[in-house]
């Protein structure tokens, strides 16, 4: 593993700033965000308990909220590997992405 220690007054200086300033409150409000869509999903199955989309508009909202209920399929890959490896190192496919986190 590489370290980098940013020169004091440079770009990435001033980013890793920015970065510890806004990341408590961008943490925040996705919590409290959250939170909200949440409620605001107990609250339209509640009202329409036997819809499978529900549409809601307020005064508030630039655009109508809709609300889906959506089901899907996915291939247990920790199964398949163990129960399969042939079928499943057949059909795996690799990928990979840069990922910032904190922490050491």
């Amino acid at each position: 593993m590489s370290a980098v220690k940013p020169e004091p007054g440079s770009r990435l200086d001033s980013l890793l700033a920015e970065y510890a300033a806004l990341k408590p409150q961008v943490d925040e409000l996705t919590s409290r965000f959250n939170a909200v869509k949440d409620a605001i999903k107990v609250e339209l199955t509640t009202a329409a308990p036997e819809a499978r989309q529900i549409r809601v508009t307020h005064d508030a909202l630039g655009a109508p909220l809709r609300l889906s209920y959506i089901e899907s399929w996915r291939v247990d890959a920790k199964r398949l590997k163990a129960e399969d490896p042939a079928t499943y190192v057949r059909y795996a496919v690799k990928s990979a992405r840069w990922e910032l986190r904190g922490g050491a």
